[in-house]
């Protein structure tokens, strides 16, 4: 079984202090926007490597791109990237993060733990599903396994395992409880299964959880580390451009490029940016496309929509592994034509 406790020494709390500062939100849409996460949540990482030391170098990704929801792959949501709080790197986090997984036996270097998915637990019924976290876009960094970091930090500040959460592992098809106290480090396998479940004997503790994860490196395959990065975007970060195919209107719009559109989520309507301040409705069916849109507007009062632009995803991956090598895997459909145009933009 690939896991272990390791304790993070912070006599002065200055790592619970700069979590605290952290922009949680409650209410994100999620992939498939029938349920948002049970929890606050954010994420940051851009992409951008990190010494030992904290010094930040080498490139990274100012936006990233999924599917508007896993059904509806013919919508694009762009989020903008949120670089590592330069607070919490001063804490020395990162380095106790590394440390436990070179003890661990993992594979270390300035890709590790670069990815940042935050959640924080202030109800008693917040709960995180059965999942695992194997996929491709996870570094193998210990026989072949995509190993992770979560650091467990109580509100209360206190250590010790009494009233901890009830975090829970499957072995051998059965649900076993991990005790994991303030501080803590769990070094674990992507491929345990693992969930979150509800307080049951009323002694709740706020709890923030801080998962380290480390991407693919974008020398090896640069669109892994893109979609790495886009994962967590969708569930972790509010979505600032949307991209939609022409079904989504009910309005004809006479110009084919109309540009960059407001949604007005109360109103159901874009109004364009340019002159005129031309407005269309928008499709009002209980589909998919409108939950797309409302869902992803919940936290940005100036959304801005985008038509589908003609792309060929074929030619985009050809001109993608001629720069970057023929090694570049083709992605799921959920990472869309314009997620992949997007990309190449950047690079």
């Amino acid at each position: 079984m690939s896991y272990h406790i390791y304790q993070f020494e912070d006599e002065k709390n200055e790592v619970l202090e700069s979590v605290r500062r952290f922009d949680f939100l409650r209410g994100l849409p999620g992939g498939w926007l029938e349920y948002s996460p049970p929890r606050k949540v954010v994420g940051y990482g851009d992409g951008s490597l990190y010494t030992d030391q904290g010094k930040k170098h080498g490139k990274h990704w100012k936006q990233t791109s999924w599917s508007g929801s896993t059904p509806a792959t013919q919508t694009t949501a762009v989020t903008n990237t949120g670089e590592i709080p330069p607070h919490f790197i001063k804490t020395g986090i990162l380095k106790g993060v590394r440390d436990a997984l070179r003890h661990f036996g993992a594979e270390v270097d300035d890709t590790s733990g670069t990815g940042l998915w935050c959640n924080y637990y202030t109800r008693e019924g917040d709960i995180i599903a059965g999942h695992k976290d194997d996929e491709n876009y996870y570094q193998r960094n210990y026989k072949n396994e995509p190993l992770f970091v979560s650091l467990t930090l109580f509100e209360d500040g206190k250590l010790g395992t009494e009233g901890v959460a009830r975090f829970q592992i499957k072995v051998d098809g059965k649900w076993k409880e991990v005790k994991l106290g303030h501080l803590s480090l769990l070094v674990m396998s992507g491929g345990i299964e693992h969930r979150v479940m509800k307080y049951i004997d009323g002694n709740f503790r706020k709890r923030y959880n801080i998962t380290f994860r480390t991407p693919v490196k974008r020398e090896e395959d640069i669109v892994k580390n893109y979609r790495f990065f886009g994962n967590f975007g969708r569930y972790y970060r509010r979505t600032h451009i949307l991209y939609v195919p022409m079904k989504c209107f009910s309005d004809d719009i006479e110009d084919s490029k109309p540009g960059d559109l407001i949604y007005d989520r109360n109103r159901n309507i874009c109004v364009s940016e340019g002159g005129g301040k031309k407005e269309y409705k928008m499709i009002s069916d209980g589909s998919y496309y409108e939950k797309v849109l409302k869902g992803h507007s919940r936290f940005n009062d100036r959304l801005v929509v985008r038509l589908n632009l003609p792309v060929d995803r074929k030619e985009i991956m050809e001109k993608i592994r001629k720069k970057y090598g023929e090694n570049v895997k083709s992605p799921p459909v959920s990472t869309t034509g314009i997620s992949l145009m997007l990309m190449l933009k950047q690079v």
